[in-house]
């Protein structure tokens, strides 16, 4: 089964952070498991490590995306179908993150579930299949 993974849950697992939910690391270590990430996630690493808010990460984007492949998670591309998908999101007053509606744009886009910690994201059920973690 493939997953896309939040942000948050890539964040969590390179750290190997307590706060990742048991449930999604049996997902992340089963290796019947494809578990994708996107450049979007990259993207809004990058502005958070350029901005000083994630300070326990001393590194490159490039080395985490190293980590990332090396820690087995595929890179997903962006294609034109999740951004044209992106206009389907429906959009919520409290949650207009751009990244985050990207990400969900995503996941509908290639009929896969996304993993996620942010309880906002189970909103978009039933036309986008979240785990909540």
């Amino acid at each position: 089964m493939k997953y896309l993974l939040d942000t948050q849950i890539l964040v969590w697992s390179l750290e190997d952070n307590p706060s990742l939910h048991s449930r999604t690391k049996a997902l992340i270590e089963n290796p019947d498991n494809i578990m994708l990430f996107s450049p979007i996630s990259l993207m809004e690493l990058s502005i958070k490590l350029k901005l000083g808010k994630l300070p326990q990460f001393i590194v490159s984007i490039e080395e985490i995306t190293n980590q990332l492949i090396t820690d087995g998670f595929d890179l997903l591309p962006i294609h034109l179908s999740h951004i044209y998908t992106y206009q389907t999101v429906q959009l919520f007053e409290d949650h207009r993150d751009p990244f985050d509606r990207f990400l969900l744009a995503t996941a509908l886009a290639e009929q896969i579930p996304i993993t996620s910690s942010d309880e906002k994201f189970s909103r978009y059920a039933p036309n986008i299949t979240v785990l909540n973690t």
